[in-house]
């Protein structure tokens, strides 16, 4: 394969790989914070468990943009 191919591939899992750690972590933090509620500790209003979204971490779209642009640049480079 070519380096440019396996460079592009790799950041574009790394890319993926960051994005569900992010909003996993996310997730179960703000569930956290909701349960907290739910067991009287906190009052007012119901808080929204918010997953992070895929510009929130400007590394996630960064690896995947230049991941896909040296995969189509090895592509076209054949």
């Amino acid at each position: 394969m070519n380096f440019y191919k396996i460079t592009g591939l790799l950041l574009a899992i790394m890319s993926g790989l960051i994005y569900t750690l992010e909003r996993g972590v996310s997730l179960i933090s703000s569930s956290l914070i909701k349960a907290g509620f739910f067991s009287g500790r906190m009052t007012g209003e119901v808080p929204e468990v918010e997953a992070s979204g895929f510009f929130s971490n400007l590394f996630v779209p960064l690896f995947f943009f230049t991941g896909l642009a040296l995969i189509i640049y090895s592509i076209k480079k054949k």
